[in-house]
Parts: C-alpha cells; sequence; structure tokens
C-alpha cells in the first residue's frame, strides 16, 4: 500500500487562514444579528415622527388665534359703534339745514300742562304754556294783536268755563319773541270761579268734575289738558 505524500506547510497556513476568516466573519455575523434582535425590540422605533397633537393641545395652540381673532372682531365693532353714535350728529346738522328759514305765528308749537292733574278741594289750579320755536329763525309775534290766553272748558259738554283774559289783562302783551330752537313758557293760576268776558263780579264756583285747558295765541292753540276738580 502507497502511503499519502503530506502537503506543503504553505497549503496548512492557508487553510488555516481561511478557518479563522470564516470563524471571524461567523462572529461579526452573530453579534450584527443580536444587535439588530434587540435595537429592535424597542415599542418604538428610535426615528419615529412627533405624536400627534391632543385636543387638548389643538385647542391651546389655537387660542391666540381666537383671541387675536376676537380682539380684531372687536376693534371692528367698536369702529362700527364710533360711526354709528357719529351719524345723530349728521342727521341733526341735516335737520337744522332742512328748517324753515322764516317763523310764523302758525309755525310756534303751543303745548299745556300743570302741576296737579287732579287738583284738590282748596288748591287752585296752576297750568303752563311752553312755546316752542322749530324753525332757524327768531319769530317775533304781537301779543296785542294776537292774545295770549288760559282756557278752561267743562269736558261734558265743552261749555267754556273760564279764560285770564276775560277780566284782566294777559299774563304777556306787547310784541314777543320767541327765539329759534328754544322753548318760551307762561303761567298762570285759576281761582275755580267761571267767568266771561266783562262779567266779573258774583262769578259762580265751578263744579267739582273732569275738565280740559287749552293755551292759547292768537289762533294758534294747544292741545287739549284734560283735568279734574276735586
Amino acid at each position: 500500500m502507497t502511503q499519502k505524500k503530506p502537503l506543503p506547510e504553505e497549503i496548512y497556513k492557508r487553510r488555516r487562514v481561511a478557518a479563522l476568516i470564516i470563524v471571524l466573519v461567523l462572529v461579526v455575523v452573530l453579534i450584527w444579528a443580536a444587535v439588530a434582535a434587540f435595537g429592535g425590540s424597542s415599542d418604538e422605533p428610535a426615528d419615529t415622527a412627533a405624536p400627534a397633537p391632543t385636543p387638548e393641545q389643538t385647542a391651546s395652540s389655537a387660542a391666540p388665534e381666537t383671541s387675536a381673532t376676537s380682539a380684531e372682531a372687536s376693534a371692528e365693532g367698536a369702529s362700527e359703534s364710533v360711526s354709528a353714535e357719529s351719524e345723530p350728529s349728521s342727521s341733526a346738522a341735516a335737520s337744522a339745514e332742512a328748517a324753515k328759514k322764516t317763523c310764523d305765528l302758525a309755525d310756534l308749537q303751543v303745548r299745556t300742562s300743570m302741576l296737579n292733574y287732579s287738583v284738590p278741594e282748596g288748591e287752585l289750579p296752576k297750568f303752563f304754556m311752553t312755546v316752542t320755536n322749530p324753525t332757524a329763525a327768531d319769530c317775533k309775534i304781537d301779543l296785542d294783536k294776537n292774545l295770549l290766553r288760559f282756557e278752561v272748558y267743562k269736558m261734558a259738554d265743552n261749555q267754556r268755563v273760564w279764560s285770564d283774559t276775560d277780566c284782566y289783562a294777559s299774563v304777556q302783551t306787547g310784541s314777543q319773541t320767541f327765539p329759534a330752537g328754544k322753548d318760551v313758557k307762561f303761567e298762570a293760576e285759576w281761582s275755580r270761579q267761571a267767568s266771561k268776558p266783562g262779567e266779573c263780579t258774583n262769578r259762580p264756583a265751578a263744579e267739582p268734575g273732569a275738565y280740559f285747558a287749552h293755551t292759547i295765541i292768537g289762533d294758534n292753540s294747544s292741545p287739549p289738558q284734560d283735568f279734574t276738580l276735586r
């Protein structure tokens, strides 16, 4: 039997080096696999996206914008308010321009009022005449030609009961100026006695009941003012 001739020493060295390289490669592969396995076992990947904002966070982040919007809306509202408040002044100016530039007796507005509309027994009724000039011109009225007077009528039959000029001079006579846009007031007191022009003696007392009063300049009369004598 022929005995095999041993291989050269150089071949054995190469085989050892190759085996060592294979072992090292296997070790590296095992280490890499182990690292990959342990590193990937985390519940979340290392490079995950930022978590979605919660509804509370969304509301919180939106709040500044909402506040800014509210502030802008408030500013706009204030602006509108200023505009709305400035309109009456413009209207008043327009009314002044549109007001009549002349004044006659018929332009005057006459009103009647009282301190007490239910006059107790023993108390004398007091009447007030308010004359308003709504025009843009002063109104000069001759009160000798256009008598200024107070009159009382019985409600039941519209019978004239009293006038302050039946027995006395008017509370205002001569030329009277009613300034533009102003009120002028007069007053008179009734003795609770009936009267007629020129019949100034033995005047009967007015009966308790319902009456109404007019205040008048010339033929310009106020609306009736109801009152009661008790």
